[in-house]
């Protein structure tokens, strides 16, 4: 089972910060958090980074709990520029289960958004 994010947008190292704010909080419960690259698609122009979680149960109630926090503690920010954070969970290894979640606007939309899914 697996989780991964793409994020688009935001301040130039935006991924960065994501990772490194919610990498401890979820390596603490048995999660891996590993960034890399996305496939790239046809007739795409270069390849995105991403994070990618690996687990026995990841659970999306708790990346979304992590991204919630990351993002309230990001509104902080002077340059809350837009964001679109894209969540995909498979859970067999075909992809035949798959639950998928995109957000996109200013940082305090998606937190507002995130606070509801919590």
């Amino acid at each position: 089972m697996d989780i991964v994010v793409m994020i688009e947008g935001g301040q130039a190292d935006e991924l960065r910060r994501t990772e490194t704010a919610v990498r401890e909080e979820l390596e603490e419960q048995g999660v891996q958090v590993d960034r890399s690259v996305a496939e790239v698609e046809q007739g795409a122009l270069g390849a995105m980074e991403v994070l990618q979680f690996f687990g026995e149960n990841v659970m999306l109630p708790v990346l979304v709990q992590a991204l919630y926090d990351h993002f309230t503690q990001r509104l902080r920010d002077p340059d809350g520029v837009a964001l679109k954070v894209h969540a995909v969970r498979t859970d067999l290894p075909d992809g035949t289960r798959r639950s998928e979640l995109t957000l996109e606007g200013e940082a305090k939309e998606v937190a507002t958004v995130l606070k509801d899914l919590r």
